[in-house]
């Protein structure tokens, strides 16, 4: 054995003035070592203690069980009970030759599928958690070990339940806004939230438990505690049916609408996306047929109803009574005209501008007809007074020289020279 000589070698030389006896009677301490080290990797000639610091061999080369991390920080002595260096028999890997199992067997034996020689407590408790039937996430990431394996002393983790009510009947019996008892929510905490938050609610079957009320738009994205009060059994509300608005929104409804005499049917106007009315009201059925058309349709509720007045703020006798919502529009355009307060007639449910008086021809002078079709290029072609529509002109077409016309109705009892007279005796636009 080469390091046995060696090692002989190496006493022959620092005990030569000894006699030979005293040299043969030297015993290699180290047992029956089979690997090749030479005693001047660890000793020097000056004396066999200290030995050399770092040893002049590679412990993992030489042995199969590297020094790394902790392992390489410690004496020789720490495994080393003794001088025989054939003991420990040690197998890398195989940590519990030396390290008591704190876990007592209920884990994998891999000590390093955990840990690392670094630092024993420095173990990466997701990354474990990924091999077993509980992979942490979400909030199950941010806390400690023992947050869960509490009563695990010294590191004698115990399988749990991944059941989380095992863990959660605390926040199950006593939460802050709904009594889930009362309302004999279920234990499977899923079902309503995730190990995000508990806030964050996904998939939560609100239906089966509130008598089919389903959650729809913005319903879906208030929480819990907008109908639900801690203490208080069921809803803090009691709507009858799905779309028993009213039963909620009441005080909406009163600061909005009042003693306005509105439906109390909010989906009538509203959605469940927004408050913004929803243009599916049936005006009509509501107030006695008269109809949202043109401008009308777009206009906010407010133009005509207000609600600290029961009804709307005017009363229109029926579709066409224009003049009474637009009396102050009548007065400041026609005041004084004599112009009729049929605003249809002129004008139309789509805009004040570019009105046409339709039924002029009937009722006053054919201007869409017979001769004067065309001659004119708008009302003050005739009615040049734009505060008194009763007056009228037929000189600014038939600018005749007086004493012609006087002379040619010569004959005619009772004859001026003037608009009205005119229209009198051609009422028609043509020779009487």
């Amino acid at each position: 054995m080469r390091i046995a000589i060696t090692a002989i070698s190496l006493m022959a030389l620092v005990t030569s003035a000894r006699p030979a006896s005293s040299q043969q009677d030297f015993v290699y301490p180290h047992g029956d070592l089979t690997i090749e080290i030479s005693c001047s990797a660890c000793h020097t000639t000056e004396s066999w203690r200290p030995t050399k610091d770092p040893l002049d061999f590679d412990h993992g080369a030489a042995t199969g069980f590297r020094l790394d991390g902790r392992h390489g920080d410690i004496d020789c002595a720490n495994c080393h009970l003794d001088l025989d260096f054939s003991e420990p028999k040690l197998t890398e890997g195989v940590c519990t030759t030396c390290h008591f199992d704190v876990h007592r067997g209920r884990l994998s034996p891999d000590c390093e599928s955990c840990h690392n020689t670094t630092l024993f407590t420095l173990v990466d408790g997701p990354e474990v958690h990924l091999g077993t039937s509980f992979p942490l996430s979400g909030a199950h990431q941010q806390i400690s070990c023992e947050s869960c394996h509490a009563d695990d002393v010294g590191g004698a983790f115990v399988s749990l339940s991944t059941d989380c009510f095992a863990c959660h009947a605390e926040d199950y019996t006593e939460s802050q806004f709904v009594d889930h008892a009362a309302a004999n929510f279920s234990t499977d905490c899923r079902e309503c939230h995730t190990t995000l938050a508990w806030s964050h609610s996904v998939s939560f079957d609100h239906a089966s438990y509130a008598a089919g009320f389903t959650l729809l738009g913005r319903h879906a994205e208030i929480r819990c505690s907008s109908c639900h009060a801690a203490g208080v059994s069921g809803s803090i509300f009691s709507p009858s049916s799905q779309e028993d608005c009213f039963a909620c929104h009441q005080v909406i409804y009163d600061s909005h609408h009042g003693i306005s005499g509105f439906p109390t049917t909010c989906t009538l106007c509203h959605t469940n996306d927004s408050w913004v009315y929803s243009g599916d009201f049936d005006h009509a059925a509501f107030t006695g047929g008269y109809a949202l058309v043109g401008r009308h349709a777009e206009l906010p509720c407010t133009s005509c109803h207000s609600p600290s007045v029961a009804g709307p703020i005017y009363s229109p006798s029926s579709q066409n009574d224009c003049v009474a919502c637009h009396q102050d529009d009548y007065d400041d355009e026609h005041g004084g005209s004599g112009f009729p307060t049929n605003c249809s007639l002129c004008h139309t449910n789509d805009s004040w501008e570019g009105a046409t008086f339709t039924d002029h021809d009937a009722l006053f002078f054919p201007i869409f007809s017979g001769r004067h079709q065309g001659e004119w290029s708008g009302c003050e072609t005739c009615h040049t007074n734009p505060n008194d529509f009763s007056q009228f002109t037929c000189f600014n077409c038939h600018a005749h020289n007086r004493s012609e016309m006087d002379e040619k109705h010569r004959e005619e009892p009772g004859y001026v020279y003037e608009s009205n007279a005119c229209h009198s005796c051609h009422p028609n636009g043509r020779s009487p």
